[in-house]
């Protein structure tokens, strides 16, 4: 698995995830996110296009991620997902969570 950074003019901080997101899951993601938390930064977004495959582990780093991000006041999110990381965090119950759903639902009620 590969992270690479790219800002949007809205100071969003995106990172590109590339590879598998499965176990072994390496702790790359992870410090890429803690990295910008510690430099301040609190928007976050995870552009998953490029992820082949998913499994609990890597399912299991998202939450971790999410949490983490959370526990800064920050906000993070998932973009751009595949069909098949969508079904996978769609049957984990993740995804509205993930992609920000849930808090527009609730905005908009």
């Amino acid at each position: 698995m590969s992270v690479s950074l790219r800002l949007c003019p809205k100071t969003v901080h995106i990172l590109r995830v590339e590879g598998g997101l499965r176990a072994p899951v390496s702790r790359v993601l992870r410090h890429h996110v803690r990295t910008l938390l510690l430099r301040g930064e609190r928007r976050i977004a995870l552009d998953l296009s490029a992820v082949s495959k998913i499994d609990a582990a890597g399912v299991g780093e998202l939450v971790r991620t999410l949490n983490m991000t959370t526990a800064a006041h920050g906000g993070l999110r998932i973009v751009k997902t595949t069909a098949r990381v969508r079904k996978v965090l769609e049957r984990a119950n993740l995804f509205d969570l993930l992609s920000g759903q849930v808090g527009r639902e609730q905005r908009s009620a």
